[in-house]
């Protein structure tokens, strides 16, 4: 086998393991609080337009121009999945986690 061949197939694997390792994000600190939130759904208002045009003549030619006009609003919902948090000590994160999970872990656990 070719020096360049066994260099080539030494180097895949290498950059997956790399690929993989460069991925990930994993948070860690220790739990301070936990704290389970139901779904719930809040609302906003969205402003609703449309757009009217007009068409005016002067000197035998037409010169049409539109403009944006607010007609009303419309109710917009936002909808939050139920959470089962967990925060912990670095103040910076909030974790969703599973319930079964979430009943495993205690505050003052490692994460």
């Amino acid at each position: 086998m070719s020096v360049r061949r066994m260099a080539a197939l030494t180097a895949i694997p290498v950059a997956v393991l790399l690929l993989a390792a460069c991925g990930r994000d994993e948070v860690h600190g220790t739990i301070t609080e936990k704290e389970h939130k139901a779904a719930h759904t809040t609302w906003s208002s969205k402003p609703v337009t449309k757009r009217q045009c007009t068409t005016s003549r002067k000197d035998g030619r037409s010169k049409k121009s539109c403009r944006t006009v607010k007609t009303g609003s419309k109710r917009v919902p936002h909808r939050e999945p139920e959470c089962w948090q967990i925060e912990l000590n670095d103040d910076e994160h909030e974790l969703c986690i599973s319930k079964s999970r979430w009943n495993k872990v205690r505050v003052g656990d490692k994460w």
